[in-house]
C-alpha cells in the first residue's frame, strides 16, 4: 500500500496535473467558432448562428449521440469500451485468475457480455431454487405451481415479475425511502404494435428453445405466453405514460387485507429475509387499479399453471436480454453491454472512468473540482439572496421575504462519490470468469442494498452514475444533486488557454446547470415547499403570489410552445441564466459577454430525442432563442435591432 500523501506533496500533484492541462488547453474561441454558422445572422436565430457546423460522427451516432449532452454520453463511452477492450485482451482478465480490483470486475463482466457465452440454465436454475416447481422444468403440465416464490425470487435479482417494486422517496415525507408497487414495464411486447409483438414472441420461442422444448411447441406456447402479457397490459389506463402513483402510503398488513389473493405478506417474507421488520409498519405506495385487476387475472390462470408459470421463468433471462443482442451489429453489443455495467457495477465503472478523464492523480483532481463546484454553489446562492433582497414581489412584505431566503440558505448540493477502488463498496461480491453467475450475484446484492436504504441505512451521496449529464433538484429535499457523469463532461473539466475563456463557459455551463435547478425551488411548483421541502401550501403572502404570478405569466405567451406543460422549466431556463449571467459579471468583473452566451447555446446544440409531446422541456432552438431574448444583455453584446427576432419589446423577468 503506497504511504498517504502530504499536504505539499498533493499540491504539487494537483498544480503538476493543473500544469500539464493548461499545456493541453484548447483554445475555446476557435473551438465556440467552429460549431458556429456565421452566414446566420445571430439576432434572427442564434441557435442555428451558434450551432449550425455542430454534428456528431458515426460512432458517437451508434451510441446514441443526438444533441450536445447525448454526444458527451457517447464520448465517454467510446472511452470506457476503448479501455476495457484493449484490457480485455491481456492476460489480466483470465477467467482462470482471481480477480481482485474493481477494473479487472469490469473486465471480467464486459467481455463475457460481449462474448455472449450465457446460458438460460443459469437463470432458470436460480429461480427453480426459490421452490416454485416449475411444471416446464419438471416436464409436466399438471401440479401446484406457487407464483407468490417466482414473483418474489425475480424480485431478489432486481428483476420484474407480474409487478415492479421499486425503492424510491416517500413523497410525503422526504426522509425516508418506502417500497412503490406498480404495473409492469411492457418494452418488449410494446403497445399496439405487431412487429413488436411478432419480434417479442419470436424472442420468447428462442429462449423456449434452448430449454429445450421442440420447434412446435415452443412456437405454440411463446404466442400463448405473448397472449397472457397482452392481458396484463389491458390492465393498464389507456394512457400508455406511466408515472409513479401519487397515492397515501399505507401498511403491508392494510394492503394485504383489500388484496388477500396476491399473497403479498409472503412475497414480502421472501425478498427481506434476513432482515428485521413488520407488515404492521411496512409501508408502500401501491397501484390499487392495477393490483386489483391482476388479483382478478390470476384466478382465471391458477387452474392452468403452464402459461403462468414459464411467463415468470422468462422474466428472468429477459430482464439480463439474454441473446436480444446476438443479432445486432457490433457497435449495439458494445453499448448493450455498458448499460449492464453501468446498471450493475456503476459506482466501479465510474471510478475508472475519472480516472481514465483525469489521469493517475484523479483522486485530487477530483477532489479540487468538488471543491470549486462549491464555491460557484455558494457563489450563486449568494447572488440569488441578493436579488430576493430587491425584488418587487416581496416589497413591503418582509415575513415572504424571509421564507424564501431562508428556503435557498437551506438548499443543500450533493455531490457523488468515487467508490473504493479495491472492493467496489462493502458487500460488493467478487466476479469469476461465468457471466452468469456475475450478473446474478451482482443484482442480489443491488436489491439487498435497495432493501436496507427502506429500513434506515442512510443516503449520503447521489447514485454514482457515471452516465448521466443532468442534474436534478429535488423538490421534498430541497436539494440539487449531480451525478457522477456530469463530472466529467467539458463543462467541468475543459481548460482553456486563455482564463477568461475557463470562467465563461464555466459560468454559461455549470453555472447556468446549478441556477437552472437552484430556480426550481421558486417556479410555479417549488413556492408550495418549504425549506425543509415539506408541502406547505400558503406559506406566501396573496400579495406576493400575485405579484408573482404576474410576472410568471409571461412564460406561457405566444413565443412558447406547449407553454402550460413546460412554463416550469422555461422559467428555470431564463431565470437561471440571468442568475449565472449576474453571478459571473459580478464575481470576475467580466464585460465581453460573447463567449458566455455562445457557450451556452452550444450546450444545447443538436435536437432533442423523440419525447412523444410529453416532455416538460421545450425544444432545444425554441429554448435556447427564448432564453436569450429575454436578456437585455444579448441583445446590448450583438447589436441586435428593436425589430430583430431574438430582442423582443416584451421580455420575462420574474426576479
Amino acid at each position: 500500500m503506497k504511504p498517504p500523501l502530504s499536504s505539499i506533496t498533493r499540491l504539487v500533484v494537483i498544480l503538476g496535473v493543473m500544469l500539464l492541462k493548461l499545456a493541453a488547453a484548447q483554445d475555446c474561441q476557435q473551438q465556440l467558432d467552429n460549431d458556429t454558422d456565421a452566414e446566420v445572422k445571430p439576432c434572427e436565430n442564434f441557435h442555428q448562428y451558434a450551432c449550425g457546423n455542430w454534428y456528431s460522427n458515426t460512432s458517437q451516432r451508434i451510441l446514441g449521440a443526438h444533441d450536445m449532452r447525448s454526444k458527451w454520453v457517447a464520448n465517454l463511452k467510446l472511452q470506457l469500451i476503448r479501455y476495457l477492450e484493449e484490457s480485455s485482451s491481456t492476460d489480466s482478465f483470465s477467467a482462470n485468475t482471481s480477480v481482485t480490483t474493481s477494473t479487472a470486475q469490469l473486465g471480467t463482466l464486459y467481455r463475457c457480455c460481449l462474448l455472449s457465452g450465457q446460458s438460460i440454465r443459469t437463470y432458470t436454475d436460480a429461480l427453480s431454487r426459490s421452490g416454485a416447481n416449475f411444471p416446464l422444468l419438471a416436464n409436466h403440465t399438471g401440479g401446484s405451481f406457487d407464483w407468490v416464490l417466482a414473483n418474489a425470487a425475480l424480485r431478489t435479482y432486481g428483476a420484474q415479475g407480474l409487478w415492479r417494486l421499486l425503492v424510491k422517496d416517500n413523497w410525503q415525507s422526504a426522509d425516508q425511502r418506502i417500497f412503490y408497487m406498480l404495473p409492469p414495464k411492457f418494452d418488449l411486447l410494446g403497445r399496439d404494435d405487431e412487429l413488436n409483438e411478432f419480434l417479442y414472441q419470436r424472442y420468447l420461442k428462442i429462449l423456449l428453445l434452448e430449454l429445450g422444448l421442440r420447434v412446435r411447441r415452443a412456437a405454440l406456447l411463446a404466442e400463448k405466453l405473448v397472449a397472457f402479457e397482452k392481458s396484463l397490459q389491458k390492465l393498464l389506463p389507456n394512457d400508455a405514460e406511466q408515472t409513479l402513483v401519487l397515492r397515501k402510503p399505507q401498511s403491508l398488513k392494510d394492503l394485504e387485507s383489500q388484496l388477500p389473493r396476491l399473497e403479498l405478506k409472503r412475497y414480502f417474507e421472501t425478498i427481506l429475509e434476513g432482515i428485521d421488520w413488520d407488515s404492521k409498519t411496512l409501508l408502500l405506495v401501491a397501484d390499487l387499479d392495477y393490483l386489483q385487476g391482476l388479483q382478478r387475472l390470476l384466478a382465471e390462470h391458477t387452474s392452468d399453471p403452464m402459461v403462468l408459470s414459464t411467463w415468470l421463468l422468462l422474466q428472468l433471462p429477459a430482464y439480463f436480454e439474454l441473446r436480444l443482442h446476438d443479432d445486432d451489429k457490433l457497435g449495439n453489443q458494445r453499448n448493450h453491454c455498458l448499460e449492464q455495467l453501468r446498471k450493475l457495477m456503476p459506482g466501479q465503472l465510474g471510478r475508472l472512468q475519472m480516472q481514465l478523464v483525469l489521469g493517475e492523480s484523479y483522486q485530487d483532481v477530483y477532489d479540487t473540482a468538488i471543491q470549486q463546484i462549491a464555491v460557484l454553489f455558494r457563489d450563486l446562492k449568494q447572488q440569488f439572496e441578493l436579488v430576493l433582497n430587491e425584488t418587487e414581489v416581496f416589497n413591503e412584505d418582509l415575513v415572504t421575504r424571509n421564507l424564501a431566503r431562508d428556503k435557498l440558505r437551506a438548499m443543500r448540493l450533493l455531490t457523488p462519490r468515487l467508490q473504493d477502488p479495491i472492493n467496489g463498496g462493502p458487500g460488493t461480491p467478487q466476479l469469476g470468469g461465468n457471466c452468469d453467475a456475475n450478473l446474478l450475484q451482482l443484482s442480489l446484492s443491488q436489491a439487498k442494498l435497495e432493501y436496507r436504504q427502506v429500513f434506515g441505512e442512510p443516503v449520503t451521496s447521489v447514485p454514482a452514475d457515471p452516465l448521466s449529464v443532468n442534474a436534478y433538484y429535488r423538490l421534498k429535499l430541497n436539494r440539487i444533486e449531480l451525478p457522477l457523469g456530469l463530472m466529467a463532461t467539458p463543462l467541468i473539466q475543459q481548460q482553456c488557454s486563455k482564463e477568461a475563456d475557463t470562467r465563461a463557459k464555466l459560468s454559461a455551463g455549470l453555472g447556468y446547470i446549478l441556477a437552472h435547478e437552484m430556480v426550481h425551488a421558486f417556479d410555479l411548483d417549488g413556492l408550495n415547499y418549504d425549506a425543509t421541502g415539506q408541502l406547505a401550501n400558503g406559506q406566501w403572502s396573496a400579495r406576493a403570489i400575485i405579484r408573482f404570478g404576474l410576472r410568471a405569466g409571461c412564460y406561457l405567451g405566444v413565443r412558447y410552445s406547449n407553454a402550460t406543460l413546460t412554463v416550469n422549466e422555461n422559467i428555470a431556463d431564463t431565470e437561471g441564466l440571468r442568475l449565472a449571467l449576474d453571478t459571473y459579471r459580478h464575481r470576475s468583473g467580466a464585460t465581453n459577454l460573447r463567449t458566455f452566451f455562445v457557450a451556452f447555446a452550444q450546450n444545447w446544440c443538436g435536437t432533442v430525442a423523440s419525447t412523444s409531446g410529453l416532455s416538460q422541456h421545450a425544444g432545444h432552438a425554441e429554448r435556447v432563442n427564448n432564453v436569450v431574448g429575454n436578456m437585455p444583455e444579448f441583445g446590448d453584446t450583438f447589436e441586435c435591432k428593436a425589430t430583430s427576432q431574438m430582442n423582443p419589446v416584451n421580455k420575462c423577468h420574474i426576479w
